[in-house]
């Protein structure tokens, strides 16, 4: 697949005039829209282009929010091509992923628990993350690495547990002898009913009861709801950590299904860290996946969140993500004109930056220039998992021991327990009244 840059227009996103004329410039690429001179010969202007066809532009939270707002400016115009309806809002996923990460370390984080084994500022003491601060923005990726190991090495502390093991190197009690001669598909099955039990056990029954609740089936249903604040703490960030990297995984593999799936479990938690604008975010791209896109528009949707600059599997990177790599490699090309900007110039700038750093890379290859490196260098994290699982079988976080909690925490039960569901289901059903009743819900 091959990127092509649209150009750069000197406009700013917080004016409604210079959105409205991005909109505008954007509309020309909209398969069967008029352009303005062909406008001008129509003397009855019909509500209604069907030969237009409506596409995606995507974005994150704020650039969503300003086109609906470009949009509403032109509600009362004349035909769909002045109302902009050629375009529809796609809410994106990298801004989305640091969210999410904000809302976990709110909840989690806090210098005040650096005594409290098994927390996440404990934890990043004992290994020395000094990189990692409750403000995401400040180093997203330090702080996503940092999770990321976390929820690993509390998946292995809750194995251990679960299998009777007291260290890696053990043997599983729980797998028969001789299951390395069984054929593959046996050891398979054995091994999702083995890793099935433990995420029973640890994670998914809370999970289950906390969603039943909150659609309103409470009746029979009975959970492991605990007063063990440490065991609860452990099982919580865990939850939200493979969360995260289920969303982070669906991205580098392309797997849209999946990340749209990430999305309802995102309004969960932005209603409880009360994110209203990335909850409302939320609601709009399901609504719009599941009701009111066309077919083509929901599969445009769906699989056009990821792009791939380098080719190659699981490379796959988020559309705001790439646009921020663009943004920063247009930059650095403008800053060298120095005083000699024009907006012709910066548009060429954009429309060209592609062709350029391809170009370059060809003559350094002819040249034998060696390339520069397309990725980091990554430590071991060996050490520092052992070291976070050490810490954590040591305060024997995923035991039950009734009466625990940490005392810089409130107590934690399971990770949606707080949702209020008849406030959540009057806001979710007043949407979709809106919708129903043909008007925007936002």
């Amino acid at each position: 697949m091959q990127s092509i840059p649209l150009g750069i227009l000197l406009k700013n996103e917080n004016k409604t005039n210079d959105m409205i004329e991005i909109l505008e410039h954007l509309q020309q690429y909209v398969p069967g829209a008029r352009s303005d001179a062909e406008m001008e010969h129509i003397h009855e202007r019909e509500d209604r282009n069907p030969q237009m066809r409506a596409i995606p532009v995507g974005g994150d939270q704020l650039t969503c929010e300003r086109i609906r707002g470009a949009h509403m400016a032109r509600l009362d115009a004349d035909s769909q091509e002045e109302r902009l309806e050629g375009l529809i809002t796609m809410v994106e996923d990298f801004h989305e992923k640091i969210n999410f990460l904000q809302a976990m370390m709110d909840r989690f984080y806090k210098t005040a628990s650096a005594r409290e084994a098994g927390t996440l500022y404990q934890l990043r003491n004992t290994i020395n993350r000094r990189n990692v601060v409750k403000n995401v923005s400040a180093d997203y990726h330090a702080v996503g690495s940092f999770i990321d190991l976390v929820t690993s090495a509390h998946v292995i502390a809750a194995a251990l547990k679960a299998f009777g093991m007291s260290n890696i190197e053990d043997p599983c009690p729980k797998i028969p002898m001789f299951t390395d001669q069984a054929d593959e598909g046996s050891r398979k099955r054995l091994l999702d009913k083995i890793v099935g039990d433990m995420v029973d056990t640890f994670f998914l029954n809370s999970l289950a009861v906390t969603v039943n609740r909150i659609e309103g089936n409470e009746n029979g249903i009975e959970g492991p709801v605990t007063d063990d604040g440490v065991y609860n703490y452990a099982t919580n960030v865990t939850k939200y950590g493979l969360l995260r990297k289920i969303s982070v995984l669906a991205t580098r593999s392309g797997d849209g299904i999946r990340q749209i799936r990430h999305w309802k479990y995102a309004l969960l938690v932005y209603d409880l860290s009360h994110k209203i604008k990335y909850r409302l975010e939320s609601f709009l791209l399901l609504a719009g996946v599941n009701a009111v896109f066309t077919e083509k528009q929901r599969h445009q949707v769906i699989w056009n969140r990821f792009v791939n600059l380098s080719g190659g599997k699981d490379k796959n990177l988020d559309g705001d993500y790439v646009m921020e790599l663009l943004n920063k490699y247009a930059k650095g090309r403008v800053k060298l004109l120095g005083p000699n900007q024009t907006p012709e110039v910066v548009d060429r700038i954009g429309k060209t930056m592609m062709f350029c750093h391809n170009v370059n890379e060809k003559l350094e290859r002819e040249i034998g220039v060696h390339p520069g490196g397309t990725a980091h260098a990554q430590r071991d994290k060996t050490q520092d998992i052992r070291a976070v699982v050490n810490q954590l079988k040591n305060a024997d976080v995923f035991s039950v021991i009734s009466g625990r909690r940490h005392n810089s925490f409130n107590e934690q039960f399971d990770m949606f327990h707080n949702v209020d569901s008849q406030v959540l289901h009057k806001w979710l059903n007043d949407k979709k009244l809106e919708y129903s009743n043909g008007k925007y819900a936002f």
